[in-house]
């Protein structure tokens, strides 16, 4: 079992359509921000093991490299919830918007 969250700065749309797209691969309502990339950093400079649950994975941003700094997506498994909360303080120190996939709400 795992839960999905997503952050990003600036987005042109629906929160809830947006987290869906980025389920496709599709990015084109996000804005790319240096807030994004620089969360994205430190969330792996914290939590290193967060690569392997961890989207845009590094084979994707060979293809697409723009999208480190448009979207972080995270599928956080039950033993790694206990680190959502200083995930969520982190996003809002970098002035994130979050969205959870499980509860279909903004965070």
């Amino acid at each position: 079992m795992s839960s999905d969250f997503a952050f990003w700065k600036v987005c042109r749309g629906d929160p809830g359509e947006i987290f869906d797209e980025l389920a496709e691969g599709l990015t084109a309502a996000l804005q790319a921000s240096s807030d994004v990339s620089g969360f994205r950093g430190e969330l792996l400079s914290r939590w290193p093991d967060l690569v392997d649950v961890l989207e845009p994975a590094a084979e994707d941003l060979l293809e697409a490299p723009g999208d480190a700094a448009k979207y972080v997506l995270l599928t956080l498994p039950v033993g790694m919830l206990d680190r959502l909360d200083d995930i969520l303080g982190l996003a809002r120190r970098y002035e994130l918007s979050g969205y959870s996939g499980v509860a279909d709400q903004v965070l």
